[in-house]
């Protein structure tokens, strides 16, 4: 055993080699204190090791949550490191002990650690929840508890709820601070990856909606996952942003009732549910998220406008995406809007980035603007270029597919589309085109 002392700084978590009077990083005054950590030195070396060309096999568990197992790219992999964030309340403990009790039901052994919520709580949840199957429940924030219950029974699955309750009782460092976080997340990782054992992290976030700590946190691990939703709404959108052993742009759709979440096998319907009642202003869009297409409604309002500057206001999709938008309209129609206010919404909550949905927004505004109803039956998509033109988009084929699927008669889409079925496929070549049409 050796000893190294280092000194922290109390405010921002600085590390520095020697003391000092004032912090280099957050410049406060006598913030630097002293720790000595005890190291242990091991005299086993780890050797490299030669990959052939055969790939090894990669083990999943398929947790027969249609959502969840999408989201991670096919299942659960052995050994993996999954951190999910989300706001409070918003359902990460519930679609912890989902997970938890599928892992029992398939005969595997699970710990959930919780570091928020007593033995009592937990127990009525589950009960709360009609979970079948018992599993292992340890209500500690000590980091010593964790890994003397990995070294005595072997765990296939192991929960922490959350990574910001657990300390390490040897640093004197407030537990949730970024050296603790660093500290017993870096060693729960190294000592669980030893032993391949799979384990998911939950995480508090900030107000911005990022994952509070370090963010070298969502760098050690394999996956990390945001729970997003409207407490108000009946449902859950589980969205990846990293990912190891699966796509990245995936989204799970759950849906909360009284009995927990449930997958939402078919979320072109869910979030049409009230497509027969769309009036001036909405347009359908098949929006295509990681390999799923999704029919949703694109909602715009131009009313006129009691200012001097009209305002421009979107919810769902972006904001100076939506100036040029209308710009180009004005450009290409030679229809003023300087009068007028413009409000663009994706219902159900969904945030859009791909550049397909131009089209879709400026039929939407176009339509409110010629108080003109495009219909339940048709479709579009389409991105919009400064020019007015309509150019190409990624996977044109798979939205048409899911489009006839869903019973829509009618799509207005790029130049170029090769696809043959019972639909009206009418190909707009630029904004001008659209607007004539409208």
């Amino acid at each position: 055993m050796t000893k190294k002392t280092v000194f922290y700084c109390e405010s921002c978590g600085y590390e520095a080699p020697k003391w000092m009077g004032r912090c280099p990083k957050c410049l406060a005054w006598d913030s630097m204190k002293e720790f000595k950590i005890e190291k242990e030195i091991s005299r086993d070396r780890t050797k490299p090791t030669l990959i052939t060309d055969d790939a090894l096999p990669e083990e999943r568990i398929i947790l027969n949550i249609p959502e969840m197992d999408r989201v991670l790219g096919g299942g659960l992999t052995c050994g993996s490191s999954v951190l999910i964030g989300g706001d409070p309340g918003i359902g990460k403990t519930t679609l912890s002990f989902l997970i938890a009790s599928r892992m029992i039901e398939l005969g595997y052994e699970v710990l959930y650690v919780s570091g928020e919520e007593s033995l009592r709580q937990l127990s009525s949840r589950k009960t709360r929840l009609n979970l079948k199957g018992p599993f292992s429940i340890l209500t500690t924030n000590r980091l010593e508890d964790i890994l003397s219950a990995i070294a005595e029974k072997v765990y296939h699955l192991i929960i922490v709820d959350s990574i910001q309750s657990i300390y390490n009782s040897d640093l004197s460092m407030l537990p949730g601070s970024i050296n603790q976080i660093k500290d017993v997340s870096s060693r729960l990782i190294m000592e669980m990856k030893k032993k391949e054992i799979t384990h998911i992290f939950i995480g508090h976030v900030t107000k911005e909606g990022a994952i509070a700590g370090p963010k070298i946190l969502e760098h050690m691990v394999d996956t990390v996952l945001y729970f997003e939703g409207d407490k108000t709404l009946p449902y859950r959108l589980l969205r990846v942003t990293k990912n190891r052993y699966g796509p990245v742009d995936e989204v799970g759709i759950f849906q909360m009732r009284p009995d927990g979440l449930v997958s939402v096998d078919n979320p072109s319907r869910f979030f049409l549910s009230d497509r027969e009642h769309m009036g001036t202003g909405s347009t359908i869009f098949p929006y295509i998220t990681g390999t799923r297409p999704i029919l949703l409604e694109i909602q715009a309002i131009t009313p006129k406008t009691t200012f001097s500057m009209p305002k421009r206001l979107s919810l769902g999709y972006d904001i100076n995406r939506l100036y040029v938008i209308v710009a180009v309209i004005e450009k290409v129609t030679g229809r003023p809007f300087f009068d007028r206010d413009v409000y663009v919404n994706v219902t159900g909550g969904l945030k859009i980035t791909e550049p397909a949905v131009d089209l879709a927004v400026a039929a939407s505004i176009i339509s409110s603007y010629k108080d003109k109803i495009i219909g339940s039956q048709t479709a579009i998509f389409g991105e919009v270029g400064l020019t007015g033109e309509v150019r190409k988009v990624v996977n044109m084929d798979l939205r048409l597919k899911e489009c006839e699927r869903m019973g829509i008669k009618k799509v207005l889409c790029p130049l170029g589309v090769e696809y043959t079925s019972n639909m009206e496929i009418s190909s707009v070549k630029d904004v001008k085109t659209l607007y004539e049409r409208l």
